[in-house]
């Protein structure tokens, strides 16, 4: 079973550096620092075999494997050779740190008698385990039995073959893209790192007597997991699952998943019989969720952009059902639908664009005029964004005065109001040019005798004497 969420989109023009460095941090590792296990255990085997350790350690683990894998014995049995036999126990031997302390332990208190012939022994022994203790898995993985402090951080950068480092990154990806664009960046990676930590250590508190060195990075993904669900809480969001060979999406209440996949680790762990670190993942699980639930200003944060986000859906539906009834040429459709868009969202610009091209094709029309003028006067507004408008504004003056000389929509209040508009922008230009044309229409309002004194002081303050004297003249006759 499967589940994984859908809901977002990688928005590429705000990449996620940390997740995409975490990627390539972890492949660097794998291909400079693991590549060289296949070196160091064919270099571990040579040993073993030159010193013929096989020979006298046989027995010694058939003898340990009775308590610690009863099933060995089952296993053997079904191999048809003596040298699959031999093949197969040298492997457990190989990989098993359980029975290097098994050996230790019985020449320390003499269980296991050292044949003078065999005085060597130890020290090939030795020789063997120093070789392949540099394999990445044992050096830098975390070995509950005996966990060292870096090994709780090491561990999460190492994998064991392609498909563990491929699947690992892939999910590192899914979920690390949305929760960077809501946490800071180095309260992303603390995050990420603690959560790593929290499942090595719950699987230290379940395991704390194996050998078997833990590696990967999904203690810390299951920990993004578990942020993603909390960040979206109660939230409805859309999931994608597989059950066997059926598949499909549903939606559901982000939080409601965290049991189910708890569910999951749970029933692998007691039901399952894998190399998987499940108290890992569900540690990470557990810390990723409830580090995300502490952090309220976070989802305070996350929760506004996502009303945003929502309305914006909602604006884009109105503009959608204006657009096909323009294109229905159901036009007096339109016009009610765009008039009613500009009422709910009136700082939006598109609603007035499209209002406005629909006017457009009446030029002659009173309707024009004064949808000419209401695009003005919003855009005139305090609260009205200059950045997101000024196109649009600057193409509907351009085209009023081609179609109408006498542009009755600009009236000298609305000049005014447009002069203060673009002086606030820093557009001296049309600021000028249409506080003039409030002027010669007659304004007479003490913001108009304001502006053309600022004017003069900014073209005193900028050298240009002539207009400086022209505006502080037009002051004085305006008073």
């Amino acid at each position: 079973m499967l589940i994984i969420p859908i809901e977002n989109k990688p928005e590429w023009s705000k990449p996620p550096v940390i997740t995409i460095a975490l990627i390539l941090l972890n492949l660097l590792i794998f291909l400079l620092y693991q590549g060289n296990d296949n070196a160091i255990a064919q270099e571990a085997a040579r040993i073993y075999q030159q010193h013929k350790l096989l020979e006298r350690e046989r027995e010694y683990f058939l003898d340990y494997s009775r308590t610690a894998y009863p099933e060995l014995q089952d296993e053997l049995a079904e191999l048809k050779s003596a040298a699959e036999r031999d093949a197969y126990v040298m492997q457990g031997i190989f990989f098993d740190r359980g029975f290097d302390h098994y050996l230790h332990e019985g020449w320390r208190d003499f269980r296991i008698t050292i044949p003078e012939e065999h005085a060597d022994w130890p020290e090939h022994r030795r020789a063997f385990e120093e070789q392949r203790n540099r394999l990445s898995s044992i050096e830098g993985g975390m070995t509950p039995a005996e966990a060292k402090p870096f090994t709780f951080i090491s561990s999460q950068f190492l994998h064991g073959g392609w498909d563990h480092l491929f699947g690992n990154m892939v999910f590192l990806f899914l979920f690390g893209f949305t929760l960077e664009t809501v946490l800071r960046p180095h309260v992303y990676l603390g995050m990420y790192l603690a959560s790593g930590l929290a499942a090595n250590v719950l699987h230290l508190a379940f395991n704390h007597d194996s050998y078997v060195p833990v590696v990967g990075a999904s203690g810390a993904i299951s920990g993004l997991m578990g942020m993603y669900l909390a960040l979206y809480r109660l939230r409805k969001i859309r999931f994608f699952y597989t059950v066997f060979v059926y598949f499909g999406e549903f939606r559901a209440p982000a939080l409601f998943i965290l049991p189910l996949w708890l569910a999951k680790e749970l029933y692998g762990h007691f039901f399952t019989e894998t190399n998987i670190a499940y108290w890992a993942h569900i540690g990470g699980l557990l810390a990723g969720a409830g580090m995300m639930l502490l952090a309220r200003k976070t989802q305070q944060e996350f929760s506004e952009v996502q009303e945003e986000k929502i309305q914006d859906d909602v604006n884009e539906q109105k503009l959608k059902r204006i657009q096909q009834a323009m294109t229905a040429l159901d036009f007096p459709k339109a016009k009610m639908l765009a008039r009613q868009a500009c009422e709910q969202q009136p700082l939006d610009p598109r609603p007035w664009r499209l209002r406005y091209d629909l006017a457009k094709s009446q030029p002659q029309s009173k309707e024009f005029h004064e949808t000419v003028f209401a695009v003005l006067k919003q855009f005139v507004a305090k609260e009205t964004p200059y950045a997101a408008w000024k196109a649009m504004i600057d193409e509907v003056l351009q085209q009023y005065r081609q179609l109408h000389a006498q542009t009755p929509a600009l009236t000298g209040n609305i000049s005014l109001a447009l002069a203060y508009k673009y002086w606030q922008a820093n557009a001296i230009k049309p600021a000028e040019t249409f506080l003039l044309r409030a002027q010669q229409q007659g304004v007479n309002n003490p913001a108009l005798t304001k502006l053309l004194q600022q004017m003069a002081q900014y073209y005193q303050r900028n050298q240009q004497l002539e207009k400086a004297k022209t505006f502080a003249d037009m002051t004085r006759r305006s008073d």
